[in-house]
């Protein structure tokens, strides 16, 4: 079927009355305040009838149990957010999880999040400083988790790459760019000014001067599309003088391979744009099919992908293979819909690049598994009865983005590409 006629078929759903942004900060004020009620509850029922003596002896007994090699495989198994914690039990633990064997080894087999973009704040309207948390939702069933910020005037997260985010600092007129799990960052300087709804920010890293560089998109004065670039070496930016009518800003890029892109700004535009961090230049490169309502590229398992619409009940999904310098676009496979899955969203894909999410009307979340060619449901949309954690409603696609929560440093070679 034909593209615009899938387009025009597939309306996109609208949220009446209070905007997006609202409607995800009532919810996250809701969620973090149950969150830390949990997690404070936990930690009073795991202290009681403990003893210092007794954490002392539990601590000898381990490390003298446990070898190094036994030690290191345990701790590969455990969350970023855990190893934060463990790594002040002791030196020897210490040493282990800030190695950066250990640390790239880990990174690379982090599980994908999603991040909010909007940072939750507690208490809202109460007595004091508000604390800033960092809110995720995992990709089974969208359970929130929360992580104290270490920037408590941290606004907005703009942008993510190898488990490093990149934020607003409101009151200091600062980029941050951070760990949200280890509370490492290194202040940056603004870019150009201009409205949020009128730029976008990305992350990659330039294997040949091994380092992080942060793009800034921008709408002109005149109405033109700018861009700037700093790398984490100089903390200067940089503008970088070519014509980008063609890039849509109002979209997160897609960073792999020291690359990002951004799909063209208009749908009659069958074909993408890439800036490589290394050389700076940008390239328009041509989709594989024509462009129709909910296309996106998406990163599956360290290539770039692209899911198109190929008719109003089924998608495409496509592999881009640059070998010998050439652009060429290898189809994965045919996703058939089912009617109650037909308007579905790409949000992202695992890290192994075996099953795609994607976000349905409704808040409803699905996951497809490419082995087995089969889709199925990990949130309705609706109210969970057993753990007592509204899932989030919606948009997911625009007000959360992928993130891995690794151990990396701002000053770490990359380890995710």
């Amino acid at each position: 079927m034909h593209a615009d006629t899938v387009h025009q078929r597939l309306p996109r759903p609208r949220l009446r009355g209070a905007t997006w942004r609202e409607a995800l900060a009532r919810k996250q004020s809701r969620l973090v305040a149950e969150f830390l009620r949990r997690s404070s509850s936990s930690k009073q029922a795991g202290a009681q009838g403990e003893t210092a003596s007794q954490g002392r002896n539990i601590e000898v007994q381990i490390q003298a149990n446990l070898s190094h090699d036994l030690l290191y495989q345990i701790f590969m198994l455990l969350p970023a957010e855990s190893l934060f914690r463990l790594q002040f039990v002791c030196k020897q633990w210490f040493g282990l999880i800030n190695s950066s064997i250990f640390v790239t080894s880990h990174a690379q087999k982090s599980e994908m999040v999603l991040i909010a973009q909007q940072v939750a704040f507690w208490p809202r309207g109460g007595v004091g400083k508000p604390k800033a948390y960092f809110h995720f939702l995992s990709l089974d069933g969208l359970r929130s988790s929360f992580v104290e910020s270490s920037v408590d005037d941290l606004g907005s997260v703009r942008a993510s790459y190898d488990g490093l985010v990149l934020g607003l600092n409101s009151r200091r007129k600062r980029l941050v760019l951070m760990n949200p799990m280890t509370g490492k960052y290194v202040d940056l300087p603004l870019g150009v000014s201009c409205h949020h709804l009128c730029e976008s920010f990305g992350i990659a890293f330039c294997s040949e001067s091994k380092t992080y560089k942060v793009v800034h998109l921008f709408r002109e004065v005149l109405g033109g599309v700018g861009c700037e670039i700093m790398s984490l070496e100089t903390r200067k930016w940089r503008r970088v003088e070519e014509p980008l009518q063609l890039v849509r800003i109002r979209q997160t890029p897609v960073s792999v391979g020291g690359s990002l892109h951004w799909l063209a700004a208009r749908r009659g535009h069958d074909c993408f744009v890439s800036l490589d961090v290394f050389d700076e230049k940008f390239v328009t490169k041509k989709l594989p099919v024509k462009r129709a309502w909910g296309d996106r590229l998406v990163e599956i398992a360290g290539d770039l992908g692209f899911v198109s619409r190929a008719e109003v009940n089924a998608l495409e999904v496509w592999i881009l293979s640059e070998l010998g310098g050439e652009c060429n676009w290898i189809k994965r496979c045919r996703i058939d819909l089912r009617a109650d899955f037909v308007h579905c969203i790409p949000v992202c894909s695992r890290r192994d690049g075996k099953e795609m999410v994607l976000e349905c009307v409704k808040g409803r979340l699905c996951v497809y598994d490419f082995d087995r060619e089969e889709m199925r449901l990990v949130s309705s949309g609706s109210s969970d009865d057993d753990g007592g954690e509204e899932p989030w409603f919606g948009k997911v696609n625009r007000l959360y983005i992928p993130h891995w929560n690794t151990l990396v440093s701002c000053g770490d070679v990359s380890v995710i590409t």
